[in-house]
């Protein structure tokens, strides 16, 4: 107590008269005291941890922001899950799913930098490879191995000026504020185990991508936005069942010769009410998606025949040329609406999120990545919850029991034929025909026309009749999901809940024992997650 009051006379000394008002009728006693009481409040709000949201970021991720200025942060959360499927044919697995840190800094009041570093799976994928053991008589004898491959992401990196409390500028790697779940995904802010799976498959969390965010809050903090550009998604890497999940390039030497645009609007018209909307309109192309049509059939082999260097290494540039007149930027289009309302206990949640990209475009993926690309997507969910805590009279714990039903089809509509693929084959003969060579292609597989049956006597049937196009109904899925999560801490919350699938397929090939990776498999999740 001798050194505090000590420190607290050398400060007196070294401050000016000006900061002490009324210095003659305060006693140095009483000085001693008020800076006493300014030294603990400061000790407090530096060993004090706020979680608390900042315009819709996870409350682990907000801390930064409601720091002192000069101060460093650090945090994170992780999800640690067990998952049995009830089918002899699929194996269970355990596996620490997520393990993330939150690094952030306050440069100032009003510069801040938040990052968050993301280790998958122990920070450990693993991947079977396919090599020559050895060769013998120039022939090569296969051998299947598995090696560890690390997987550590940066799920985000950017820098925030924070202008004022209605106009704020965020720019680096950036989470997309579309929907819910990606903005907001930290474990304890959900009751399931899973996110939700429209937020997976039609808005693919985790999102993120370079460029730039205003965002901001005002009218009494009734009115919260969000938009800004970034680079576009690699259409060259979407796929049937998880529609562009595969085209996110998460910061690493991304393809920005097209960029995206989003908007995302959420209102609090009363005290635990939240209604929400957000879109999305971004290019994919990329300088890898050529048109497709009748003129995909020309055969340069034919045009200019020749083996010589000379008519072959023009022949190449011509090529070269038309295809790159061709390329196209299929864009991508993702809408959706979303609600929450908490009150007393309950808590109400549901989204509904509905994608497109137009046929003509489909067509050019489809010719490219040979998969049957989804024109229209869409997916929706609601959950239903409640605290029973005070029931069961568990003091500073929360026990929440829940039920949520969603419906995800990642092939609502497909790219059909339509006797278009026809219209173009009868049209190149007649040419050939005509010009007494083969200058089109009659033959021509990569046309962006694909089935993806699962059945493949079906899908050979359909062929054989022209009859392209056809979506796969294990992609049509139904999943209700019901359990409970039991939070003895804030912080901590231990999950335990039960899957039932179902979909559309009525396939013998979709039972588990021929394809155990089917959507018909219910599934037990049990998990461990905390943020802290």
């Amino acid at each position: 107590m001798k050194i505090k009051k000590i420190f607290c006379l050398l400060i007196l000394q070294a401050l000016p008269i000006t900061l002490l008002p009324q210095q003659n009728q305060i006693s140095t006693e009483e000085k001693i005291k008020i800076l006493e009481e300014e030294i603990e409040t400061l000790k407090e709000k530096r060993a004090t941890k706020q979680y608390k949201s900042f315009q819709g970021l996870g409350p682990a991720a907000s801390e930064v922001y409601y720091l002192e200025e000069g101060l460093f942060s650090l945090g994170g959360y992780g999800e640690i899950k067990y998952k049995n499927s009830l089918s002899k044919y699929k194996t269970d697995f355990a596996d620490v799913h997520r393990f993330i840190l939150y690094a952030g800094y306050k440069f100032s009041d009003w510069i801040v930098l938040n990052s968050e570093i993301e280790y998958e799976h122990s920070g450990i994928e693993r991947k079977k490879i396919i090599y020559c053991s050895d060769v013998i008589s120039g022939s090569c004898v296969k051998k299947t191995d598995t090696i560890q491959q690390g997987e550590v992401y940066l799920e985000f990196a950017y820098v925030d000026f924070l202008f004022s409390e209605s106009f704020q500028l965020a720019a680096g790697l950036l989470l997309l504020p579309i929907g819910i779940t990606n903005y907001y995904h930290e474990p304890t802010t959900f009751f399931t185990v899973e996110r939700p799976y429209t937020e997976t498959l039609i808005i693919p969390s985790t999102w993120r991508e370079i460029g730039f965010m205003l965002h901001g809050k005002g009218f009494y903090d009734i009115f919260m936005y969000k938009v800004g550009v970034t680079n576009g998604m690699e259409g060259s890497s979407f796929s049937e069942d998880s529609w562009i999940r595969g085209g996110r390039q998460k910061g690493s030497k991304v393809k920005s010769q097209d960029l995206a645009y989003f908007a995302s609007f959420d209102i609090f018209p009363l005290e635990g009410l939240m209604l929400g909307a957000s879109y999305y309109f971004g290019g994919s192309g990329q300088n890898e998606i050529i048109k497709t049509d009748l003129f995909s059939r020309f055969d340069f082999q034919v045009a200019l025949p020749g083996t010589d260097d000379t008519t072959t290494a023009f022949r190449t540039y011509l090529q070269k040329s038309y295809q790159n007149s061709r390329i196209i930027n299929p864009k991508v289009r993702i809408s959706e609406g979303h609600i929450k309302y908490e009150y007393r206990g309950i808590t109400l949640q549901g989204l509904f999120a509905r994608g497109w990209i137009k046929e003509e475009e489909v067509r050019a993926l489809n010719a490219k990545t040979l998969k049957n690309i989804g024109s229209t997507v869409e997916g929706g969910y609601f959950n239903i919850a409640y605290d029973i805590a005070s029931l069961l009279k568990l003091k500073h714990k929360k026990l929440v029991i829940f039920y949520q039903n969603e419906y995800v089809n990642t092939q609502k509509r497909t790219l059909k034929s339509n006797g278009q693929r026809n219209l173009e084959k009868e049209i190149s003969d007649q040419i050939n025909n005509f010009l007494g060579v083969n200058l089109f292609k009659s033959s021509f597989i990569n046309d962006g026309f694909v089935n993806s049956l699962n059945s493949t006597e079906i899908k050979k049937l359909l062929e054989a009749y022209d009859i392209l196009g056809i979506a796969n109904p294990v992609n049509d899925r139904r999943i209700q999901t019901f359990g409970f999560a039991l939070y003895p801490h804030p912080n901590v919350s231990i999950k335990l809940d039960y899957e039932d699938w179902s979909s559309k397929s009525k396939f013998y090939q979709d039972s588990d024992f021929f394809n155990p990776s089917n959507n018909n498999i219910d599934v037990i999740n049990l998990a461990v997650t905390f943020i802290f």
